[in-house]
């Protein structure tokens, strides 16, 4: 199995969840940043686990409220340009739109900015890119579609829209662009009907399980703080889904996350 996308605390125990992760019968991760504290983890995590715990970095969506006109954002672009090459990282992320959060139009616009200059950054570099959107399906496909490389995309690497809670809609929009269906824990919760409804429709070579750690805790480790090792019950439940074996299954999300993060 393969974590394609979770998070550490530099202040937490980060040498015990790798350890765990191993004992759990992962194959390896992706650590994920997106703000100095993420950065931070994702460094670690790297610096213990190397080979095992690969790193991403990148300006989430709440970095765009400090970033003022096109000078600016071009001086973030070069410093992380500088960085993800310094640092040995995999992939680009966590970056994309989040409008949750009653975001008004002027804060839509500096998200959709940050969002395109740094899926133009990835395209530059070749890198894949760890994707979140929420509510805002319908941005997040055009600016993929006007910013992503179409070498990646062909090749199935442009990315992953991680934890994906779509629709089919959604789902059939993506695939095109060479995206990948990072799923999590939420797949095995009570309420996620819908979401395990689109599962069996997604392109199997597009399938990753992801924990998103610290949050979303899978069934049955709700009301726990969720670490990598946990994947292993999100990889069960999406197995059941598809109609594979657990063993099976696994292997296939591993071998998609190998070839999106880590291609020979």
């Amino acid at each position: 199995m393969f974590d394609s996308h979770c998070h550490f605390d530099p202040d937490g125990d980060v040498a015990g969840q790798i350890a765990r992760a191993r004992e759990a019968g992962l194959a390896g991760l992706l650590a994920v940043g997106g703000d100095a504290k993420a950065d931070e983890g994702a460094r670690l995590a790297a610096a213990l686990a190397p080979g095992f715990a690969l790193p991403a970095y990148g300006l989430d969506r709440d970095a765009a409220d400090s970033i003022e006109g096109r000078e600016e954002l071009d001086a973030a672009m070069a410093a992380l340009e500088e960085r993800l090459a310094a640092e040995g990282a995999v992939a680009l992320g966590e970056i994309g739109l989040d409008y949750s959060h009653g975001e008004g139009p002027a804060d839509r616009a500096r998200q959709r900015a940050l969002f395109a200059a740094q899926l133009r950054l990835a395209a530059k570099l070749a890198l894949p890119c760890s994707i979140h959107s929420r509510d805002a399906e319908a941005d997040t496909v055009e600016l993929l579609r006007e910013n992503l490389s179409p070498e990646l995309a062909a090749a199935g690497r442009a990315g992953s829209l991680h934890c994906f809670v779509g629709s089919a809609e959604f789902a059939a929009a993506l695939a095109p662009l060479g995206l990948c269906f990072g799923l999590s824990g939420i797949v095995s919760f009570r309420s996620a009907d819908a979401l395990r409804a689109v599962v069996p429709l997604l392109p199997r070579d597009r399938i990753l399980v992801e924990t998103d750690s610290p949050y979303l805790a899978p069934v049955p480790m709700r009301g726990r703080p969720c670490e990598p090792a946990f994947v292993v019950h999100t990889a069960r439940r999406v197995a059941e889904l598809l109609g594979l074996p657990e063993a099976e299954a696994s292997a296939l999300f591993a071998e998609n996350a190998r070839r999106l993060f880590a291609p020979a």
